[in-house]
């Protein structure tokens, strides 16, 4: 076959989070497939200055160069590699990276260009250069339908060149023994999120806002917060002046380890996010059978069924959220229904083999 592909993304091993977890899991599937079909697979990132992770990325790369976030050597790197290979195909981990598209199909360099569409970033009209490249690209991978309708919607692109391209739970998270009814007393109701001030959308302050409700009627709780970021006093504050700061723990980062140990021990996951993209923490949390509290916008009904495997509310509606906590720990055979339902769902539509299944099906999709 002799393939030859190349991935250009923003970031993958400098830190955690949905987009490098997504672009993790694409080079462990990308190389896993070079070498099960004799292809040459690159990488460009522009953000890492680390070396890769070995698990991730394997015998199955040719090279993988880390720009360390600088601009002009990225760009560099970009044409050295397409003024002297031509590939048959080029993936872009980001519609900010979308304009080197352009570049490469001027050129000739390449077969096929695909760019991945994660959430927000293109849930609105873009720049004219976006806009071109997209409408230029051969394919545009986008991680929930909603994000697909939104790029139709905003950026008048065709439906037929969009697919579907859901994420995964990361392939080396490597659980047996997902449905345990380990709970802590009291319960535990857990978030695990960027907490910088641009996240706010997330909705951890609505959370804290619900507590004074949920402890009247549930009684004594513990929220737990992992992540981190600049707007953790302001949370801290908030929940100070709530009343409920004895029942609020800011864990800050934690290891993978204490984090699996997180969601075995919570009764309950909840982000009621209001522009998320996809929700791997979703996935984790179904990874251990726990029900799942999320927001009904973005992309995340694609991943929470509402009233199936967890509960959507509206992001800003704190007493509602109040209700779907209250109502998930006065009800341990609801947990379960909803644990069991998601964990199913895991299994069904968002494994680590499906997603190398989907991406098999890219790269000979236009061959």
């Amino acid at each position: 076959m002799n393939k030859k592909i190349l991935l250009v993304l923003p970031e993958a091993f400098n830190c955690a989070g949905g987009i490098q977890m997504f672009n993790r899991a694409l080079c462990f599937a990308a190389g896993r497939w070079a070498k099960r079909n004799g292809a040459a697979i690159s990488a460009l990132v522009l953000n890492d200055d680390v070396a890769p992770d070995a698990r991730y990325v394997n015998g199955g790369f040719t090279a993988y160069i880390g720009a360390g976030k600088s601009k002009v050597k990225f760009i560099q790197n970009y044409l050295r590699h397409i003024l002297t290979t031509q590939y048959d195909w080029i993936i872009f981990g980001h519609v900010s990276l979308s304009p080197l598209a352009l570049i490469a199909k001027r050129l000739k360099a390449v077969v096929n260009t695909g760019v991945i569409a994660h959430g927000v970033e293109v849930w609105h009209p873009l720049p004219k250069t976006q806009r071109i490249a997209l409408h230029q690209v051969d394919l545009i991978l986008a991680v929930s339908d909603y994000t697909k309708n939104q790029l139709i919607k905003h950026n008048a692109l065709p439906a037929e060149k969009i697919r579907i391209f859901p994420n995964t739970l990361d392939p080396h998270w490597n659980d047996t023994t997902p449905l345990t009814k380990l709970e802590s007393i009291p319960p535990v109701i857990l978030s695990v999120s960027r907490m910088n001030k641009e996240d706010r959308y997330k909705g951890i302050d609505n959370v804290i806002r619900s507590l004074p409700k949920v402890v009247e009627e549930a009684g004594p709780v513990q929220y737990r917060v992992v992540g981190q970021g600049d707007d953790v006093p302001r949370l801290r504050a908030l929940a100070a002046g709530l009343g409920v700061a004895r029942y609020v723990n800011f864990l800050g980062g934690v290891t993978d380890a204490e984090l699996r140990d997180q969601y075995r021990q919570c009764s309950l996951f909840i982000m009621p996010s209001k522009k998320e993209g996809f929700g791997i923490v979703f996935l984790e949390a179904m990874a251990y059978g726990k029900p799942v509290v999320g927001g009904a916008h973005g992309g995340t009904p694609s991943v929470v069924k509402d009233g199936e495997t967890g509960l959507l509310v509206d992001n800003s509606d704190v007493e509602s959220i109040a209700q779907s906590i209250t109502r998930l720990l006065g009800d341990e055979e609801l947990r379960e229904t909803f644990g069991r339902a998601g964990h199913q769902r895991l299994l069904d539509e968002f494994t680590f083999e499906r997603f190398e299944r989907n991406l098999h099906e890219v790269f000979h999709s236009l061959s």
